[in-house]
């Protein structure tokens, strides 16, 4: 371009100098061609100076652009982006100084990934810790409010700064209720007091734990009972502390603990004291008598013809008479006298300071308002009536024992006065041998159920084809646990059928004995036990019950349990003991009929009896060896026995001759002080071997 102007330009002077003086003009075109040669020289120096120039620039500053480009990448943490664009710049052209910033931005670069990298590892661990620590919040939270316990926490305001949901159950009031509130809410007055002092000295760090017994009134104001543990919690590193209050719900427990010592001093039928409550409570009225020199009395009440009730209208009638008994006595009665019901249909009425006008009024009311009690069934009606045996005390050197035994002669003296009317004790009474006889063994009868004083002994019984013994009858023993003297059945069983006692006397023999013959059993013993049952189980509503429930309860075999009834009581009623029986050998157990013989028509029995054993009465062994008479009856009975499919025991064989002849005659079993005497343990030996006659080997 430059040069076309330089052209333009000469054109135009030739023709300008065509048309003035040539020369002068000539010699100013070669200075201005000449200046004009100069510029155009310059100006093209210029520009190739700027293109190096340019060029020589423009590969570094894009490298620097680059670089610089990258800052706000870091900022962003894309630093792969980073180091893809350091790998693309161009080596050939760097510079000292883009070096310096390439290198310082990789530095920055890596530091940057590097702590990031850091962070992110630890931002991954503060996670997982903060996981854990929910898990751990969950599960402890869940504890607290799945434990059966309250939960509390308490400040040092005493405030309330945790309540878990087993407080929010047992109090009634929610978490939102409790939380911030005092603490005291949770302790009635009397025992806030104690509370206090405790919290006061866990915070102060006096002790560390500490345990209180405490009510709790709850929404619905019921009283609950609350056993608290009260401990100190540590917060942090410094010496501030929390109360831990954990408190366990003991209202059902104390109320099962009161009513198992209600049970355990009262009758469940009549609500009424019983003989081991009214036992304790006299002896202490016998020692406030004597103390403070009071008069006071003892009244024993024993229903007449009580057991007519049971027989005429049922147990359940009986029992509704009893209990409207009770509640007559304690109608009757003013509310500091003591009334109880010491046996079957025998009730007893402590009055303190009470003299002989107010028991005589006393007895006299009993008399008349249970005279007013009637009950019937069917075409039977009975009206309640009731005697009263009076004993005043104290009396010198008489025990509580004795006054009992005092109120029941007296008691038994107006029975024999007639029925329905009362007696008091006077010293003369004391001579009467035979009522002081029968009261004595009803106490020692009474004390012997209570507290365990009867025994068992074995009597082995001898089988006579094989000369073993698998068999023993169970007999009944009561021992005195002061002068350990052991008292045999003659001397009690009576007293027991005429006072009702020997219901539970028949409950114990038979508890024990199939007790006995399961442990004897689980010792690999094969033994059969005879177990002798009174008349009573005629009239007993549970007998059959009872032993299925042993039976069952001890597991063992019901036909290795033979029951022994005697001929007199199964022909008293023949009509209900043969039902009685067959309910019983329908549960697998056998029968042997005891003391068989002395009956006038024995043999029609043991047709008519659902018994297995017959068992001939003593009075026909202990001379069979010397009276042929007796030799005739007894092979007579074993012919009969074994016609009818039953076996024979003998019993009190003496000697070897009698045994011998039993051999002769038949006799299936032996029993006797010759094979061997009762004994409270099992003999080892079940081989048995006859004086003189030797062990076959």
């Amino acid at each position: 371009m430059i040069a076309g102007f330089v052209a333009i330009g000469i054109s135009d002077y030739v023709i300008f100098s065509e048309s003035s003086r040539f020369d002068n003009i000539k010699l100013e075109l070669d200075l201005f061609l000449y200046h004009a040669l100069a510029i155009v020289l310059l100006v093209v120096v210029a520009i190739a100076f700027a293109a190096r120039t340019f060029y020589a620039l423009a590969k570094p500053i894009s490298n620097l652009e680059k670089v610089t480009n990258t800052l706000p990448l870091l900022s962003e943490k894309k630093y792969a982006q980073v180091q893809q664009v350091f790998d693309e710049l161009d080596s050939e052209f760097e510079h000292k100084e883009i070096n310096q910033l390439k290198f310082a931005t990789l530095q920055l670069t890596n530091l940057l990934e590097k702590i990031d990298l850091e962070m992110l590892d630890k931002q991954h661990v503060i996670e997982r810790q903060k996981e854990t620590l929910a898990t751990d919040h969950d599960f402890i939270r869940g504890l607290l409010d799945t434990a059966q316990l309250i939960i509390l926490t308490i400040n040092e305001n005493f405030e309330i700064t945790l309540f878990n949901d087993h407080g929010e159950y047992v109090t009634g009031f929610s978490r939102d209720q409790v939380l911030e509130s005092h603490v005291s809410r949770m302790f009635p007055a009397g025992n806030w007091t104690e509370a206090e002092s405790f919290f006061n000295e866990l915070l102060a760090d006096k002790i560390s734990i500490a345990q209180q017994e405490s009510e709790l009134i709850d929404h619905q104001n019921q009283i609950k009972h609350i056993s608290w543990l009260h401990s100190r919690l540590k917060e942090g590193d410094d010496d501030k502390a929390v109360i831990l209050s954990v408190g366990l719900d003991m209202t059902e427990k104390k109320a099962a603990e009161k009513h198992v010592i209600w049970l355990a001093e009262h009758d469940p039928l009549t609500d009424l004291c019983n003989r081991r409550k009214f036992t304790a409570d006299f002896e202490k009225s016998i020692q406030m008598a004597i103390r403070y020199k009071h008069r006071s009395s003892l009244l024993i009440v024993d229903l007449d013809h009580f057991k007519d009730i049971n027989d005429t209208c049922g147990h359940k009638m009986g029992d509704d008479v009893l209990k409207s008994v009770a509640k007559t006595l304690k109608r009757i009665t003013r509310f500091t006298d003591l009334v109880a019901r010491i046996g079957g249909d025998e009730f007893a009425v402590v009055m303190p300071e009470a003299d002989e006008n107010g028991a005589d009024a006393l007895a006299q009311k009993i008399i008349s308002e249970l005279g007013q009690l009637t009950v019937s069934r069917g075409k039977f009606t009975h009206r309640v009536s009731a005697s009263v045996g009076i004993v005043h005390y104290p009396l010198t050197n008489i025990e509580a024992n004795q006054l009992l035994s005092f109120a029941d002669l007296a008691m038994y003296k107006a029975k024999a006065n007639g029925k329905g009317t009362y007696h008091t004790f006077s010293p003369e009474d004391q001579t009467q041998q035979q009522l002081q006889s029968r009261v004595f063994w009803k106490h020692q009868i009474e004390e012997a159920i209570e507290n365990g004083n009867f025994e068992l002994y074995l009597q082995p019984i001898l089988r006579l084809h094989s000369d073993t013994i698998e068999h023993y009858e169970v007999l009944l023993r009561m021992r005195n646990p002061q002068t350990n003297e052991i008292h045999m059945p003659g001397k009690f069983i009576q007293v027991a059928e005429q006072t009702g006692l020997i219901h539970q006397i028949d409950h114990w023999v038979l508890n024990h004995s199939i007790k006995k013959l399961a442990a004897l059993t689980n010792e690999g013993r094969r033994i059969t036990l005879s177990i002798n049952l009174s008349g009573a189980i005629i009239d007993d509503p549970v007998i059959v019950p009872l032993i299925k429930q042993l039976i069952s309860k001890h597991n063992v075999e019901p036909s290795n349990i033979i029951f022994e009834v005697t001929e007199t009581l199964a022909v008293s009623n023949l009509l209900q003991a043969n039902k009685v029986m067959l309910a019983i050998k329908a549960l697998g157990c056998r029968f042997s009929l005891d003391d068989f013989g002395v009956g006038f028509s024995s043999f029609n029995y043991m047709r008519e009896l659902p018994v297995d054993i017959i068992k001939i009465d003593g009075i026909f062994i202990k001379d069979l060896d010397k009276n042929s008479h007796d030799q005739l009856f007894v092979k007579a009975l074993v012919d009969v026995a074994k016609g009818l499919g039953k076996k024979t025991i003998a019993e009190f064989v003496e000697n070897n001759e009698i045994l011998t002849l039993l051999r002769t005659l038949g006799v299936d079993y032996a029993q006797g002080y010759h094979i061997g005497r009762p004994q409270p343990e099992l003999l080892d030996v079940v081989d048995w071997t006859s004086p003189g006659k030797e062990t076959s080997q």
